[in-house]
């Protein structure tokens, strides 16, 4: 389906920063596909500090604690106001509930085979099946429903410069995901800091605000020479901190992401979901993954035969990534940066 130059376009994709990331790269294409469109996008207010780094993009916010009062104030935001398509990006029964506070001729959802929580109950178009069976390829599917061209992913962010002062040519560990059982082991970590410390290396550890992650990385650092910025940087300041690294290390989370969109080598830490799937969109080379090991011990069958987007529920699940592994990754990466 092909829109005029001009037509208006909103997305809904609210979380997670991770997906946020990926379903930017759709919104790049479909800003070079339709250079003069009005985009709106509603996502979460963590969320929409990344999005606002890119260039000329309507950002509406909506908190998921706020409920149906939050949908029903967009609303009536948007109550003078009629999308030609809306992108439904998520698949949530919550995003699904508000998409329908928007006026839209032609809502479009996921194919059929990659849709959840009935979401094609929301819309009246599906889009082609994806053309690979990363996270990325399902959400870029979305723009080819509207004549946007198969293409290389690529991001386009207007990033701030970095205020935090770093030395120079610094390694980035992140050790937490968004839940404790993404998270490799303190001994783990410390040892991988200790062995870099000791090749001359200067580590920085990120990560967010949560009481727990603080207590975590504090255990990991406690003794070494670094500089941590846990709970101390905006999304902003930490996508400019990211960019400026040679070498991040990290789980599944979303400062993994950003490291891809902003074209910082990486080394990805993966047990619990399907790395080829949710893992770096360039790096999959450089992921340590012990995930087809314990998702064919779970289900009991070989990975072939295991549903795509099949998880892993053994909570210590990221024990079993062993340090040498790791160790082998970083290495190999740093040598591809001399």
């Amino acid at each position: 389906m092909k829109l005029s130059e001009n037509a208006k376009i909103a997305i809904v994709r609210l979380s997670a920063l991770g997906d946020v990331c990926h379903a930017m790269s759709v919104v790049t294409a479909i800003r070079k596909r339709y250079p003069n469109a009005e985009i709106t996008w509603i996502t979460g207010k963590l969320e929409a500090d990344l999005v606002s780094m890119m260039p000329d993009i309507k950002i509406v916010t909506y908190q998921k604690s706020s409920g149906l009062k939050g949908m029903l104030a967009i609303r009536k935001q948007f109550i003078n106001e009629s999308f030609d398509v809306l992108l439904h990006m998520q698949w949530s029964s919550r995003a699904s509930l508000l998409t329908r506070m928007l006026k839209a001729k032609t809502r479009i959802g996921f194919a059929k085979s990659h849709s959840r929580e009935k979401q094609h109950w929301f819309v009246n178009t599906l889009a082609p099946e994806p053309r690979g069976r990363h996270v990325l390829d399902t959400l870029m599917s979305m723009a080819e429903a509207i004549d946007v061209p198969h293409a290389k992913p690529s991001w386009q962010l207007e990033v701030p410069k970095r205020q935090t002062e770093l030395p120079n040519d610094y390694i980035i560990i992140n050790p937490c995901g968004s839940k404790v059982t993404k998270n490799w082991t303190l001994e783990g970590y410390r040892k991988l800091i200790e062995h870099l410390i000791s090749k001359g290396e200067k580590v920085v550890l990120t990560g967010g605000p949560t009481k727990t992650e603080i207590e975590f990385v504090n255990a990991i650092a406690q003794g070494y020479e670094l500089d941590n910025l846990v709970g101390k940087t905006s999304i902003k300041e930490l996508t400019a901190v990211i960019r400026d690294a040679k070498l991040i290390i990290s789980p599944d989370t979303g400062p993994a992401h950003i490291a891809t969109v902003v074209n910082t080598p990486m080394v990805g830490l993966y047990a619990l979901s399907n790395p080829e799937r949710t893992g770096p969109y360039y790096g999959q080379a450089s992921v340590v993954s012990v995930y087809q090991m314990l998702a064919e011990k779970e289900y009991g069958k070989p990975i072939s035969d295991i549903p795509w987007a099949s998880t892993v529920h053994d909570p210590e699940a990221m024990s079993y990534i062993s340090y040498e592994a790791v160790l082998e990754k970083v290495n190999n990466a740093l040598e591809d940066l001399n």
